[in-house]
């Protein structure tokens, strides 16, 4: 587990920003992924055993391979801090920024925005139902965004298309949206994973987002008052309004308590063997 948190970027929201955007600007394409940590550990995706199939398998290496690594959730927060407290890792920080991809994303894309213009700026976008992406595609282009390509997530992802739609744009920023949640196999992670090479050769800068076209959408999940954001109630308000989709998910986060003792207080770590 420790390669993993001292993978994670820690810095607030606009210092991601300015990262990521420096580190496409040189490499020319970027991976951003998204460490959803209670799901990790109520699934065991790191500990390696006979029961663990080769995607499983290959996610660790995928998390650990991103250009960033971003914390989603108060599950990861609490745990970082007392990881920190107790020493099991070493960072000047004790708290982590919750840079979940449903609040990171669109801020990202506003800040990107602001900084190179709307006509500089190409958005694709990727993995969510075909009546979803219709309204996401108007809503952001509502708000001002060149939105180049889209496909919905019931075929292979068509680089033909895609590549014929940049090329129509010289020296512009490119950002591939790929919104699938990531359930017990991350399936967005594993798609960007097998499609590397075609990632770098479009100069893209991907961000696997999982439910973000559904709250845009409206139609999957709706966001929680601000209220109940800013108090860290968003988790209950979910389960509340749609407790078949959420529930597991709750109980994922109670999964994290002995795991969280075990590491930070017995300094066991039943992870590390993992590939």
């Amino acid at each position: 587990m420790k390669p993993l948190l001292e993978k994670i970027f820690t810095a607030p929201a606009q210092q991601a920003v300015e990262s990521i955007l420096s580190v496409y600007q040189q490499q020319k394409f970027a991976v951003v992924n998204f460490v959803y940590f209670a799901n990790i550990v109520a699934q065991k995706l790191f500990k390696d055993n006979k029961y663990k199939t080769e995607k499983e398998r290959e996610y660790k290496k995928i998390l650990l391979k991103s250009d960033f690594l971003l914390p989603d959730g108060i599950a990861l927060q609490i745990f970082y801090f007392f990881a920190r407290v107790f020493r099991r890792i070493h960072t000047d920080r004790y708290r982590l920024p919750n840079l979940n991809g449903t609040d990171f994303v669109p801020y990202f894309l506003s800040e990107a925005k602001k900084k190179y213009g709307s006509q500089r700026l190409c958005l694709l976008l990727y993995w969510t139902k075909a009546e979803y992406l219709k309204i996401v595609e108007e809503k952001l282009k509502f708000q001002g965004y060149n939105v180049i390509y889209s496909q919905d997530g019931y075929s292979d992802f068509d680089w033909a298309r895609a590549q014929t739609a940049l090329k129509q744009y010289q020296d512009t920023t490119n950002i591939l949206l790929v919104a699938r949640s990531t359930p017990q196999i991350p399936l967005q992670e594993l798609w960007t994973s097998r499609n590397y090479q075609k990632i770098q050769q479009n100069e893209l800068l991907v961000f696997n987002t999982g439910g973000l076209f559904d709250f845009i959408s409206g139609k999957g999940q709706k966001r929680a008052p601000k209220f109940l954001r800013t108090l860290k109630l968003e988790w209950l308000y979910r389960v509340i309004v749609d407790p078949k989709r959420n529930f597991r998910k709750v109980l994922n986060s109670v999964a994290i308590l002995p795991y969280l003792f075990s590491y930070v207080v017995l300094g066991k770590d039943d992870h590390k063997n993992s590939q």
